[in-house]
């Protein structure tokens, strides 16, 4: 599995500097800032999805053993 991130991580540094050589810098800024900037929020929502489901988690784990008469 690490060599096909790494593999696509190559691609992806070739595909910019195509980018970048064909459009020219500025241009490719403008295209590329955008999708970064979208694809940190994403995962910014799924790294904070996924820690609210693990304290739910653990909220529900113990709430389970509770007992009362």
């Amino acid at each position: 599995m690490k060599a096909i991130r790494r593999f696509g991580f190559v691609l992806f540094i070739l595909l910019v500097g195509i980018i970048i050589g064909y459009f020219g810098v500025l241009s490719a800024v403008l295209i590329f800032c955008p999708l970064t900037m979208l694809w940190f929020m994403l995962w910014d929502e799924k790294k904070f999805r996924q820690a609210e489901r693990k304290r739910n988690r653990h909220y529900y784990d113990h709430d389970i053993y509770r007992y009362e008469p």
